[in-house]
């Protein structure tokens, strides 16, 4: 498994701060009820996939060290954020924070739980920790069984399609994930362009199966996790193919951006709801 390039980890780079740019877009039309915001929200599942590329390419000698680091760079900038904001909200009066609400979030079991205002977006490390737990058992199987882990993705993506109607299915989110793992390990132009042909054509059958069958909720919500799957499979295939070979480097400022991407999901969405609040 090869190093990033040059080419590769600017494109990644930027990848991440379109998504991210996404993601704020995505809340900040939420607010105002634009049926935009559906497709913005294609941002999460570029972060989802950018994490499992990047984990797809580097080698994991040990599991404890791996889950330190993680550890140390998802869960303590976490706490420090819901502590933080959970006494803004006690010392203003903003909302009542129970210490029963905030056990969850003490174990990154939000997305378990009903959200706490301003930190409904939080369900999403719930499922990243899921991600990472799972990382040294899927490098090993790929790097070891590769067709085997290939065969249970699939296996896993039929299942979580067909039998598991849950809106905002935590299993789709970390099947994505598996699938960027894969993108990762495998990267050659072929596979790439392979990928991006295949996400192509199954994004249109979606499309067209949405367009002409009428479901309703909570079909509709489940079989639209998909859609927003596969899209951002796709959106991520053509970028990556685009960007590595024309190689764009990120201006300074928006490298700082890439570089702060976890604070500002951390705080985006509570500060746009301060704002709404405010009105």
């Amino acid at each position: 498994m090869k190093a990033l390039s040059t080419s590769q980890s600017n494109a990644i780079s930027i990848i991440r701060v379109m998504a991210m740019i996404l993601i704020v877009s995505c809340h900040i039309t939420q607010g105002y009820d634009q049926q935009i915001a559906f497709i913005l929200n294609v941002g999460v599942q570029l972060f989802f996939l950018i994490s499992g590329f990047l984990y797809g390419k580097v080698e994991i000698p040990s599991a404890i060290d791996f889950y330190k680091k993680r550890m140390v760079k998802i869960y303590l900038p976490f706490i420090i954020f819901v502590l933080l904001f959970a006494g803004v909200y006690a010392i203003f009066g903003i909302e009542h924070v129970s210490w029963k609400q905030l056990i969850p979030y003490a174990f990154n079991l939000q997305a378990f739980a009903k959200p706490i205002e301003g930190f409904n977006h939080m369900w999403f490390l719930t499922v990243i920790m899921i991600c990472y737990l799972v990382t040294p058992i899927a490098k090993y199987l790929l790097k070891n069984k590769p067709y085997l882990f290939v065969s249970l993705l699939v296996i896993a993506s039929v299942v979580e399609f067909v039998f598991v109607q849950k809106m905002y299915s935590i299993a789709a989110w970390i099947v994505l994930y598996l699938f960027g793992m894969c993108m990762g390990c495998f990267d050659t132009k072929k596979v790439n362009a392979v990928t991006i042909v295949a996400s192509g054509v199954i994004l249109a059958i979606l499309m067209v199966f949405f367009r002409l069958s009428r479901l309703t909720d909570p079909m509709w919500a489940h079989y639209s996790v998909w859609l927003h799957c596969v899209l951002a499979i796709f959106l991520f295939g053509v970028l990556y193919a685009i960007l590595t070979k024309i190689d764009v480097k990120l201006p300074k400022c928006l490298q700082f951006v890439n570089n702060i991407s976890y604070e500002v999901y951390l705080v985006h969405h509570i500060l746009i709801s301060a704002v709404s609040y405010a009105k």
